[in-house]
Parts: structure tokens; sequence; C-alpha cells
């Protein structure tokens, strides 16, 4: 078991991190392209990246692009299927929880 002090430190850490890390999600949810990659990542578990690219009727490398944005933030992760690269949220990290209420 924690002792108070521990708690207060790991609770202290935990609210740095997500100091650190809330302007560059936000900046990268701030572009109209990342943001509908987003919507469309939470209505559905995995898409691949030329899957979304007919979705938004945009080019493969630009969603490739965008995809590697948001995995730079944090936001998505990336799984290979074979040839094809598919992404999905970071649904286990309490601070995507908490954007993607917002966000949906």
């Amino acid at each position: 078991m924690l002792t108070s002090r521990e708690i207060e430190t790991v609770r202290k850490s935990s609210l740095e991190d997500m100091e650190e890390r809330l302007p560059f999600m936000f900046q990268a949810l701030g572009d109209p392209t990342r943001l509908n990659i987003i919507r469309l990542l939470t209505r559905h578990k995995d898409l691949c990246v030329t899957d979304i690219a007919h979705i938004l009727n945009i080019s493969v490398p630009a969603v490739s692009y965008q995809l590697r944005m948001l995995e730079v933030v944090g936001l998505v992760k990336r799984e290979r299927m074979g040839k094809m690269i598919c992404y999905g949220l970071k649904k286990e990290d309490a601070l995507i929880q908490r954007i993607l209420k917002v966000v949906q």
C-alpha cells in the first residue's frame, strides 16, 4: 500500500504529464482533417489508412501524414495487418477518454 506521500507524488506526476500532453493533443485536434479522423475512429474500432482515405475523399499519403501526427501526440495506435496499416484510438489512456467525450 502506498503512503500518503507516495500517493501525492504519483498524483502530481500524472497531473504534470497531463498538463504537458494536453496542448499538443489540442493542437493536433485543431486540424479539421485530424478531427474528422478521430471522430471516425470513435465510431469504428479500427480503420485502415485506405478506408479513411476513401471515406474522407482525400489521398492515402495525406491520411498517412495526418495519422502520423495523431500517433506522435499519443491519440492513436497503429497495427500492421498484412500489407495494410490500421489505426485505432488509445482508449485505455485516461486523458484520451476525457478528450473523446468532448470530441464526440
